[in-house]
């Protein structure tokens, strides 16, 4: 029996372990994940969440070059469990939903910032406004999936949301704290 050469053997694992890296980066958003939001209206602070997004996620620590997130969003889910302020925010001095009724998350690059936190320069679009920003997460792979935890804080101003009467931040805050909790599983 022929023995391969150590090379031919170590190229071929090196082949296998890269093919197998590239199907693992694929990721299913699977039930239990959230996208919830926190806001102040005259004074007092609220809750709220979209009950409806899809996220496209592929990502794998050691191949960041790779790593790519698409979400989408539908704005008609949005529930802060108040049907006066939901009527309203889905109106067209916030969120239009009427003439907009998705937003679009999308990232570009990513970089490890600290053991199993990174980050991503992203873009959000909401109604017809598209601002770059900073996507700090953790990242914890689990033997059946991993889980992505987010924390972002937006200015509502630079989407054109809460505008006229709502301008003002003694009536809606301008600071909205987005927090994202994805739960995932290796695409098929």
């Amino acid at each position: 029996m022929k023995r391969l050469p150590i090379v031919v053997s170590l190229g071929f694992a090196c082949a296998l372990l890269v093919g197998f890296s590239v199907e693992a980066a694929d990721w299913t958003q699977q039930t239990g994940s959230t996208l919830k939001f926190r806001g102040e209206q005259q004074g007092e602070a609220f809750e709220g969440g979209f009950g409806r997004f899809e996220s496209k996620i592929s990502f794998d620590p050691a191949a960041l070059e790779t790593a790519k997130f698409d979400v989408s969003i539908d704005i008609t889910s949005a529930d802060t469990a108040n049907s006066e302020r939901d009527e309203t925010m889905l109106g067209a001095d916030f969120f239009d939903s009427a003439r907009f009724p998705k937003a679009q998350f999308s990232t570009g690059t990513f970089r490890e910032i600290a053991p199993g936190r990174y980050e991503a320069e992203a873009t959000l679009r909401i109604r017809d406004k598209s601002v770059a920003l900073k996507f700090p997460f953790s990242w914890t792979a689990a033997a059946d999936g991993a889980e992505l935890r987010a924390e972002v804080e937006l200015n509502r101003l630079d989407f054109d949301i809460g505008t006229g009467d709502w301008e003002d931040a003694d009536s809606v805050g301008h600071k909205v704290v987005v927090m994202v909790r994805l739960l995932l599983k290796p695409a098929a």
